[in-house]
């Protein structure tokens, strides 16, 4: 049967940056985000069109509303936003994996605007989806459970025995905290809030440790010394990095994988002249460092673990045009579950 193209599309459009103060502010929100209507898009070669299904919401889509991320600093406005999500391929712009990707259901990631009701994605770069992976749980499969194994990987690769991570209650540490445990690692988390540590122990952390905690420096000073933790990550940013290396034995090497704070990041250089290391990691980065065949054999792994590990939580969804409280909740909410934008 032959797909009837619509000349216009529904999308959600970005006029310029939100002021960090009102993330939480669904009328802010509104001003800087539109439901508007364009052109259906024709894709490239490389490219296929997807049918969007549903879309997935990160902490990226926060940094990138605000005009803090990094990926997307030099992104003119009006842009898109979104990342991550679900849909059919629709039409493709030639090339034999194009061509192969027909009709196919697909998880994918893009910088070409997600939320709405159809986008361009390189086709290299595509999911399929076996049979039994609904879209609900395919449109949350790409960002954090491939975020998730590289920081696995990377810690495993470090040749420490331990990691810890901060905002562990969080979606990217929780799954890194799963895929660490099928590589032998043991994890230390680090949670913000009391009422978090059941998350990280049902998780299968190995110790548990409140930054709140007046002697949280300390505590995870002690504890990096008896286990020989010599690796860890961080994505709060601000003084965090600078508390976590002076916690850690000398060499070892602090990954930052995300940066709430989005001022300065505070360090001490005589710790980096005597042996300590900063790492950053950004998942784009990482999975474009990979041969084909890796990227290949790391989206299996994914998308066959999406019905156990790697499955996620859907804690609410919204239509798109509801787009401002959508972010507005998830800002609040990042702990509880997924956020996902219903595009059909």
């Amino acid at each position: 049967m032959k797909y009837i193209f619509p000349q216009k599309m529904k999308a959600i459009r970005q006029l310029g940056p939100l002021s960090e103060n009102s993330i939480s502010d669904p009328k802010e929100i509104s001003k800087i985000l539109e439901l508007t209507e364009l052109d259906l898009p024709k894709p490239q070669p490389g490219q296929v069109l997807i049918k969007v299904n549903r879309g997935s919401m990160n902490p990226n889509d926060l940094y990138h509303i605000k005009g803090a991320y990094s990926s997307t600093l030099n992104f003119p406005y009006p842009r898109g936003v979104g990342f991550e999500g679900a849909g059919t391929v629709v039409a493709n712009g030639g090339g034999i994996v194009g061509r192969m990707r027909m009709g196919k259901r697909v998880a994918f990631y893009t910088k070409n605007g997600l939320f709405a009701e159809y986008v361009l994605a390189d086709s290299l770069k595509l999911i399929v989806l076996p049979k039994n992976v609904e879209f609900q749980e395919a449109a949350s499969s790409v960002a954090n459970p491939i975020t998730g194994m590289g920081m696995a990987k990377w810690a495993k690769a470090s040749g420490s025995k331990y990691f810890f991570i901060t905002a562990a209650a969080g979606a990217v540490a929780r799954m890194t905290i799963r895929a660490s445990q099928r590589y032998g690692l043991k994890s230390i988390a680090i949670i913000r809030r009391e009422e978090q540590r059941k998350i990280c122990e049902e998780e299968g952390a190995s110790h548990v440790l409140n930054q709140s905690d007046p002697d949280f420096e300390k505590h995870l000073t002690a504890l990096c010394k008896e286990v020989n933790c010599t690796y860890g990550f961080d994505c709060i940013g601000g003084d965090m990095p600078l508390t976590l290396i002076r916690s850690m034995p000398q060499g070892s090497t602090l990954c930052m994988y995300g940066y709430f704070n989005t001022g300065p990041m505070l360090l001490q250089p005589q710790k980096l002249f005597n042996g300590w290391k900063i790492q950053f990691f950004e998942t784009e980065y990482y999975v474009n460092s990979l041969s084909l065949f890796s990227r290949f054999r790391l989206s299996r792994e994914v998308i066959q673990n999406v019905n156990g590990i790697f499955r996620p939580k859907i804690q609410r969804q919204f239509p798109l045009d509801q787009i401002q409280d959508a972010y507005a909740y998830y800002s609040q909410n990042m702990t509880d579950g997924k956020i996902q934008i219903l595009c059909e």
